[in-house]
């Protein structure tokens, strides 16, 4: 039976076998979804995912592409990979690659998740890495956190490109001019460690940026973008679970989203259940109705490459692969670090 609602073109792929709860949880988050007009595709064990289904009386009531094997949460994401080339979410970022899916979601291994994607999708042309990209609730509505986890440790250049990449996606949440932050203890220039310093005198030369904000003016909703390195963007995460209640925070969009790949793929809390893994797909749906990852790829490509610190490395290159799938006479590459 296929989807109807607003999301009907924008088929999500959905690694089932993700989670600590999968596949009950994913699955029945999967009808959830369904049911309210998100078109999804199930990755999985057939049979288990035949069985959670038959379970919430729904045997046929989704498609399923089979894969046998997962990633584990004690797996070293890349070595798992190399040897599971029929994991779970690896299947499902082929799904996108190859066109028969829009986005995908996952709650399992956020590495695994990132490396299926980059081995698969690549990166967005400009971009130099991927940045995870949350949305916390505010007094006003919502928050982009960029880094929200994925890098402990990275160079001031890096954040500039964060910036312009959450900004794109606060422009799909309906944000006309986001204004962005840099997350500080201090809302004064010259506040914070050398990072934070570096940061702000690359960060002050673009449009939206509004200087340093502290926690508190981060949630009052002073601005609609925050960003931060991968470990301070963590612990706020963490901080704000811990007050505001796990739930009602990672209820906010379902899901972080990767913003940097060459597609849509979103990364859902490990413990969510079927409402957060329904959220997560329509969120998936949304950034994929909206072709996030190819705003994400005209506002870096407005900015420029030079503002990103950006040098190929003709080594080591990582291809857009929806790019030389829509047009078999441009291959756009970008180097690792």
């Amino acid at each position: 039976m296929a989807a109807t609602g607003r999301h009907a073109g924008a088929r999500v792929a959905l690694d089932a076998m993700g989670g600590d709860f999968a596949p009950d949880a994913t699955v029945a988050g999967a009808l959830r979804a369904h049911a309210a007009g998100v078109d999804v595709v199930l990755v999985g064990r057939p049979r288990d995912l035949l069985a959670a289904l038959a379970v919430a009386g729904a045997r046929n009531a989704l498609p399923i592409v089979a894969a046998d094997d997962v990633v584990r949460m004690d797996e070293d994401p890349a070595i798992a990979l190399r040897g599971k080339p029929r994991a779970s979410i690896r299947v499902a970022a082929e799904l996108v690659a190859e066109g028969r899916a829009r986005a995908l979601v996952s709650a399992g291994s956020t590495g695994a998740t990132l490396a299926a994607a980059l081995l698969t999708l690549g990166r967005v042309p400009g971009a130099r890495r991927p940045v995870v990209a949350a949305v916390v609730p505010t007094q006003t509505g919502g928050v982009v956190v960029v880094d929200a986890g994925g890098s402990a440790d990275v160079q001031p250049e890096a954040l500039p490109a964060y910036a312009r990449m959450a900004s794109a996606y606060a422009a799909v949440r309906g944000v006309e001019r986001p204004r962005v932050g840099l997350l500080n203890v201090g809302a004064e220039p010259g506040k914070g460690n050398a990072l934070a310093k570096a940061a702000f005198g690359l960060l002050a030369a673009d449009d939206g940026f509004v200087g340093n904000v502290e926690p508190a003016a981060v949630l009052a909703g002073a601005v609609d973008v925050v960003v931060t390195d991968g470990f301070t963007g963590n612990v706020f995460l963490k901080t704000v679970e811990a007050v505001a209640g796990p739930v009602a925070t990672r209820a906010h969009g379902g899901a972080a989203v990767l913003l940097g790949v060459a597609g849509e793929v979103l990364v859902a809390h490990g413990a969510a259940g079927p409402d957060e893994v329904a959220a997560a797909l329509h969120t998936a749906a949304e950034v994929a109705s909206a072709r996030l990852s190819v705003r994400i790829a005209q506002r870096l490509a407005a900015s420029g490459r030079s503002a990103t610190n950006y040098v190929p490395d003709s080594s080591e290159t990582v291809v857009d692969v929806r790019s030389r799938r829509d047009d078999a006479t441009r291959g756009d590459a970008s180097g690792d670090d």
